[in-house]
């Protein structure tokens, strides 16, 4: 699980770096290196991280979340998602394939479409009861 106290900088290698661990990663740095090197954010794998915005991603199927804190929801947790108006969501940070791990999100927004919202907010909320 993230630990602030022991948590690093942001990695230099930001583009390149395939597995973050106990780092501080601020995702749109992130996404403006790593689409600046034509790899993109996909396929990497955080571990015990501090993910920082201000962003918004937009998970994939086949992006996944274990033991994360998703970040304030100021009591309300659908606070931390926006709903796609179409088929598309322009602006967003895609993340496929990437693995979080025991993160903690400050900052970070999520979108998708109703199904996805909905179900993760369902799973967010019984995992706060």
């Amino acid at each position: 699980m993230y630990d602030l106290a022991n948590t690093g900088p942001t990695p230099e290698n930001l583009a390149t770096r395939v597995v973050f661990e106990k780092v501080r990663v601020p995702l749109s740095r992130l996404a403006e290196a790593a689409n600046a090197s034509g790899l993109g954010v996909s396929d990497r794998r955080f571990i015990d991280c501090v993910i920082v915005g201000p962003c918004v991603v937009a998970p994939m199927q086949d992006t996944r979340f274990e033991n994360c804190n998703m970040g304030d929801t100021s009591g309300d947790v659908r606070n931390l998602f926006l709903r796609a108006a179409g088929p598309m969501m322009a602006g967003c940070i895609a993340l496929p394939g990437c693995s979080f791990e025991g993160c903690l999100f400050m900052g970070v927004g999520f979108a998708g479409n109703d199904a996805f919202v909905d179900g993760f907010t369902a799973l967010l909320t019984r995992r706060e009861s």
